[in-house]
């Protein structure tokens, strides 16, 4: 009977290492960088009190050992935060389908409770260094509680101010990096005039080329529900150009469509600004797809009158500023990350997420 319980143990072990090895491995990782990173600052301090003996051999070394200085406890919440480092890091590297959004936002609350923990107990040690030894010690105690409750109990507010889980899959991708089209719009005069000019003609590209991420959970009544976020397209000006990331690489036959419009502009062959809103207002094959799928195509006829209606007013006001000032974009496509790429660039405007089911985006 013991056997076979110990079996059932056993794999239920292997079953739960299986389903959060991602997790299990990411722990790993800080763990093993919190290790290598004490052990410098042990021998450190070890020395610091070899020498303290050597130089006061009637030195009472156990009391000696409690009373770590300033440094010593800054050092070590130091150590701990760059093993929660760490553990993000480890896991953002993993590859994403071994494991899901939610084990992602569980790590998230892992570092979260970890970090305070750190910091709560931290503060309390630094507070003792200048009390007598019995307040020292009842001060590291009550600290030390609160080390363990303040940081559990901050969780459930922790909760209302993160971002869904649909939003901590933006935060993967932003960190992970992705393929991603870039355009270069070359600007002969680079003024905040025509900078804001040429905004004002990229601006459907922008909504175009940015992603919306969806994440469906289940409630506990058996309903489901369903979560979204924007991973927005990104630009900045650059060495006489505006540079545009978009958050994907956008399908051929509708950025094709989107550089003829530019080009058109760069050749002066407008003859109006309702040729151009025409063009940029085209709905994406996703948005296609979606409202076939919930059999709106009437919808997607009036969101295109409102686009152009809009776009036209906006055109209006730009073209005659960019007249003879642009040149042929460049396209290509690159790995982008918002995290570790050098440059200021700026995340496009883009609705709220109630509103983002309507956005016309990649």
């Amino acid at each position: 009977m013991n056997w076979l319980v110990g079996s059932m143990m056993v794999l239920v072990g292997l079953i739960l290492l299986w389903a959060f090895s991602a997790i299990f491995i990411s722990m790993l990782a800080g763990l093993l960088t919190s290790a290598l990173l004490w052990q410098p600052l042990r021998f450190w301090r070890s020395r610091q009190l070899m020498r303290a003996l050597e130089q006061n051999p009637a030195l009472d070394l156990q009391q000696e050992v409690q009373n770590h200085p300033a440094w010593f406890h800054l050092l070590t919440t130091l150590v701990i935060w760059l093993g929660c480092a760490a553990m993000l890091f480890t896991l953002l590297q993993l590859p994403e389908n071994l494991y899901s959004p939610e084990q992602l936002v569980m790590a998230a609350g892992i570092v979260y409770l970890v970090s305070l923990w750190a910091l709560i107990k931290g503060a309390g040690n630094l507070l003792s260094l200048s009390q007598p030894p019995q307040q020292a010690e009842q001060t590291r105690a009550l600290w030390s509680l609160g080390a363990g409750l303040v940081p559990m109990l901050s969780l459930v507010a922790w909760i209302f101010f993160i971002p869904n889980t649909a939003g901590w899959m933006v935060w993967r991708e932003e960190a992970h990096g992705y393929r991603s089209t870039q355009l270069r719009i070359p600007l002969a005069n680079d003024d905040a005039e025509r900078r804001q000019a040429l905004l004002q003609l990229v601006q459907p590209l922008l909504e175009q080329g940015s992603r919306v991420l969806s994440h469906t959970s289940r409630s506990r009544g058996g309903g489901s529900y369903t979560q979204q976020a924007a991973l927005p397209a990104r630009y900045r000006f650059h060495e006489g150009a505006l540079e545009l990331q978009l958050a994907g690489v956008m399908p051929q036959p509708q950025l094709e469509l989107q550089l003829l419009a530019l080009k058109a502009v760069v050749q002066g062959e407008l003859p109006g600004s309702l040729p151009l809103a025409y063009a940029q207002c085209q709905p994406t094959p996703r948005q296609l797809q979606k409202q076939r799928f919930l059999s709106r195509g009437s919808q997607v006829v009036q969101q295109m009158r409102d686009c152009m209606s809009t776009r036209q007013s906006a055109l209006d006001a730009a073209l005659p500023l960019l007249q003879g000032q642009l040149q042929e974009p460049a396209v290509q496509i690159v790995r982008f990350s918002p995290w570790w790429t050098s440059g200021h660039w700026q995340a496009a405007n883009l609705p709220g997420e109630k509103e983002l089911d309507g956005l016309n985006s990649l």
